[in-house]
């Protein structure tokens, strides 16, 4: 799994996923992962906007795997 290194890239790959969000995984570098959470609160913005939810992430060598599922 490549991890994304571009907050652009990551904005398309949520907006262009055509699945359910459970199947979906998002792995983001620790290298945009910035301290106060900017870049993922602007992909959290456009996973809600899905209808998605937060489910976690799984910490990897240099990237997390973010996961999501359907908002109740």
């Amino acid at each position: 799994m490549q991890p994304i290194e571009d907050i652009s890239e990551a904005l398309r790959k949520v907006q262009e996923y055509n699945g359910a969000p459970e199947d979906f995984e998002l792995p983001i570098s620790d290298s945009i992962n910035d301290p106060v959470g900017i870049n993922m609160a602007i992909v959290a913005d456009a996973i809600l906007r899905r209808g998605w939810e937060p489910n976690g992430f799984l910490q990897k060598d240099g990237f997390r795997i973010y996961l999501y599922v359907s908002s109740p």
